[in-house]
């Protein structure tokens, strides 16, 4: 019987070529919708210079054994705090929320990469108190340590990133094995703060809620978006208008179109049919990171990795074509992969690396050239 390779045995090839795939049908539909737009070029090569980035930042991860990451814990923790902390000193104003940073010609959003480091942070830390999960100093701690993310966030303001920390804790915290007593408590807890939660926001970010339910009562204000999101998606009906044909992305009247509403511009133009290849495909790479959470539960630090990156990828999807379908809220949440901006497609693949890492880890292997030997 044939010795199977390297890459079969211990890759998990579904989610590369999930991934890879999903990547280059972005551009695709980048190119698209920013056709018209007089920084097309720039766009097509942003996103492509963004691939190649995130393709060589998602081999170095896997070759980078994820135990290492253990002594380099405090490290990580202040890097992803601290880029949250310095983007609300110096960082660059845009659709109201101050959440990037301008390198020269280049544009970094830090909450991307504070992600990464919340998703390996909060792993380790789950890993370190997994038989006290329960406890409540235990929990305290791991709340002050959402915090310490989700503060300088709300800060910004964005509500939209701040929810992804929020889902990526509640999913470690739920496969951990948290009591349901907490769960009832924090749901019971939310329905009662609810409404001051509403009068603490801005009266733009209630209008986007409003617009949620009676998007004609302002359709060309807080309902516009909503209502030219799917008026474009019904256009498209089962095969769509074509390739570089869709009325609402071509002449303009679909808005955020390669960033936040990409995915109307996929219903247009695709219809039905390619907006649930595209989404298949998105929950495919979503799958195979909680199936091999499942697979590593050995490891308690691995399996939160794997979870983590899951639940971050999830809620992408799960927010942005809810979003662009008029089901949720808008929040600017960008579609894993496929949406325009080159720090979430790196932030996709290096999370993507995290559980290749995980993956290759669950047996020894000559590979781990990056292994600590106190482990």
């Amino acid at each position: 019987m044939k010795k199977p390779s390297f890459f079969s045995d211990k890759i998990d090839m579904t989610l590369l070529v999930s991934s890879l795939l999903a990547a280059v049908l972005g551009i695709l539909v980048i190119n698209s919708a920013s056709w018209a737009l007089d920084a097309h070029i720039r766009y097509i090569l942003v996103q492509s210079a963004a691939l190649i980035l995130g393709v060589g930042a998602m081999t170095g991860v896997i070759f980078f054994s994820y135990k290492y990451f253990e002594k380099l814990r405090y490290l990580i923790f202040a890097a992803g705090v601290g880029l949250l902390i310095l983007v609300l000193a110096v960082g660059k104003l845009s659709h109201g929320t101050q959440g990037w940073l301008v390198l020269g010609p280049i544009t970094v959003q830090p909450s991307e990469i504070a992600k990464i480091c919340f998703i390996l942070t909060l792993s380790l830390h789950i890993s370190k108190k997994y038989d006290s999960i329960n406890n409540p100093k235990t929990l305290a701690g791991l709340i002050l340590h959402l915090l310490c993310y989700v503060f300088p966030v709300l800060m910004q303001p964005d509500f939209g990133t701040a929810t992804v920390f929020v889902i990526i804790f509640a999913f470690e915290l739920f496969f951990a094995g948290i009591h349901r007593k907490y769960i009832i408590g924090v749901c019971s807890l939310g329905a009662i703060v609810s409404p001051i939660i509403w009068f603490l926001l801005e009266e733009y970010q209630k209008n986007r809620i409003i617009s949620l339910f009676s998007p004609e009562k302002d359709p060309t204000g807080s309902g516009y978006h909503v209502l030219q999101s799917k008026l474009a998606i019904g256009s498209g009906m089962i095969w769509g208008r074509g390739y570089l044909k869709g009325p609402q992305t071509q002449y303009g009247y679909l808005p955020e179109k390669q960033t936040d509403f990409v995915f109307s511009v996929i219903g247009e133009e695709f219809g039905l049919i390619g907006a649930i290849f595209i989404a298949a495909l998105l929950l495919l790479i979503v799958y195979r990171c909680f199936d091999n959470a499942k697979s590593c539960s050995h490891d308690t630090f691995g399996e939160m990795i794997c979870i983590g990156v899951g639940s971050m990828m999830f809620f992408h999807v799960l927010e942005n074509i809810g979003m662009c379908l008029g089901l949720l809220p808008i929040t600017g949440i960008p579609l894993p992969f496929i949406s325009y901006g080159g720090s979430n497609l790196v932030t996709c693949f290096i999370a993507v690396g995290l559980v290749q890492n995980v993956r290759m880890r669950r047996r020894a292997t000559k590979f781990d050239f990056m292994e600590p030997h106190t482990l």
